[in-house]
């Protein structure tokens, strides 16, 4: 139970959040002497005189990082230990395998705090499920602080899973599934394992599951590891730093898709580069933020990561006495104003017009929106027989080729414009295009000629 009477934990904040009663650091950005490492992600480690952690997490850095067994002290879960007048519990956080959150009570007075570290509410199907606990402090992380980041249910996520995995295999294309290689990787896998769909993985990724079976996550299949080439049927999982790697060149025919809560945000899929983006994430959404603080009660709320600044000017319209940790909060600018500045998703709803141009614009959007080539080509072909008038015919063949445009960027454009990325004459958007108008051009030449008579 939260105490509304007691002198709240002192914390500060240098490079990484400390508490001066303990002389504990928290995910500090360096090596110190005592600190608490919630996961085994490379940006919450550094290598520490002794690193606090639970026990998955320390067999994972272990062998991530080679840290010596002597340096680290593993903690199970909900087991409380006590340390100079503080007793510490570990609870899950449910971000990535092992993940954890650090509940601190001061003995002679009952004053908590409760450092979530990365957490997720939705259930995964490789952490351990979130626990929270009340506490007078709550430190949390709020990488999607915006109330622009709320998920789609999960079902719908694997849905849209399911829908590229299997449209790329429509098209003889393979599927790729990027995620960090610890982590979404290890949720695409158990995902793709219980949809009977093989997988291969890249080096790290299969090492990286290779240590997490170790630690006890034994629902993983034994990986089998990508080496350029995928057979038809399989589905390959990289991390990002690899998609563009010499061995994934030689993955000549593939369709990429990248796994991220940032799938959110408009224009992701060029940012990244790929052809498609999901927004699969190990991180709370917004609405699993303002969760976390329904649930804990907190007297006081520092904000780290991501839109720290921003949530915790939304908490305080909201009644909560809530900070950056890092400070710098302003005071004068609403989180509906910062969402505006940075593009919401949302806005008035608008009438379609009844024009051609309103028909073409919906046939752009329906080819932005699936992945198949098969059903692109479809939509083409169905949109260029509704096309009566000659003028009207030739307009459209003149657009949808790039003909246009410049001749060297008019593929690119028109292909950036309808949501895939050119691929060359084989595959993607244009190569949809030329099969669907095959024959056009040369009809419209005639039509336009006079050489052509309709039956």
């Amino acid at each position: 139970m939260v105490n509304s009477s007691v002198t709240l934990i002192e914390v500060s904040f240098q490079r990484g959040l400390h508490l001066p009663e303990l002389d504990l650091w928290l995910d500090p950005w360096d090596g110190k002497p005592q600190a608490f490492v919630s996961h085994a992600h490379a940006d919450h480690f550094a290598r520490h005189e002794s690193a606090l952690c639970s026990e998955v997490t320390a067999s994972l850095i272990h062998q991530r990082f080679r840290l010596a067994e002597s340096r680290i002290e593993a903690v199970p879960f909900q087991v409380p230990i006590v340390r100079d007048g503080f007793r510490l519990k570990l609870l899950p956080a449910g971000h990535i395998c092992g993940s954890a959150m650090l509940h601190v009570t001061r003995l002679k007075d009952n004053a908590s705090l409760l450092y979530t570290g990365d957490f997720k509410t939705r259930r995964g199907r490789t952490a351990e499920p979130v626990n929270f606990l009340a506490a007078d402090t709550l430190i949390m992380e709020t990488t999607f602080g915006l109330p622009t980041f709320t998920f789609p249910n999960p079902l719908e996520v694997d849905a849209h899973i399911l829908r590229f995995v299997h449209d790329a295999f429509a098209d003889g294309e393979t599927p790729v599934l990027v995620g960090y290689s610890l982590g979404k990787a290890q949720e695409a896998l158990a995902f793709l394992t219980e949809n009977n769909i093989p997988a291969l993985l890249h080096p790290t990724v299969a090492a990286m599951t290779v240590a997490c079976r170790g630690a006890g996550f034994e629902m993983l299949p034994e990986p089998v590891e990508f080496r350029g080439y995928a057979p038809a049927g399989h589905v390959v999982i990289v991390p990002p730093n690899a998609i563009r790697s010499k061995l994934m060149r030689g993955l000549k025919s593939k369709r990429t898709a990248m796994l991220t809560g940032w799938a959110q945000q408009p224009g992701s899929k060029y940012r990244y580069r790929v052809d498609e983006v999901i927004p699969l994430s190990d991180h709370a959404d917004y609405p699993g933020l303002m969760e976390c603080v329904t649930r804990v009660r907190p007297k006081k709320i520092l904000t780290v990561h991501g839109f720290a600044r921003e949530f915790a000017a939304d908490l305080r319209t909201k009644g909560h006495n809530a900070w950056c940790a890092m400070g710098g909060d302003q005071l004068e600018l609403s989180i509906a104003q910062i969402a505006q500045r940075i593009g919401s998703t949302t806005g008035p709803r608008l009438v379609r017009a009844i024009c051609p141009l309103a028909d073409f614009s919906d046939l752009c959007r329906l080819v932005g929106e699936t992945n198949s080539r098969v059903a692109k080509t479809e939509f083409l072909a169905s949109y260029l027989r509704g096309l009566e008038e000659d003028e009207d015919l030739q307009l459209a063949a003149v657009w949808l080729t790039g003909n246009a445009l410049p001749r060297r960027a008019g593929q690119r454009a028109v292909a950036g414009a309808l949501g895939a990325p050119d691929r060359g004459p084989a595959g993607g958007f244009v190569g949809a295009v030329k099969f669907a108008l095959q024959g056009v051009q040369k009809r419209v030449q005639k039509r336009v000629h006079g050489k052509f008579r309709p039956s």
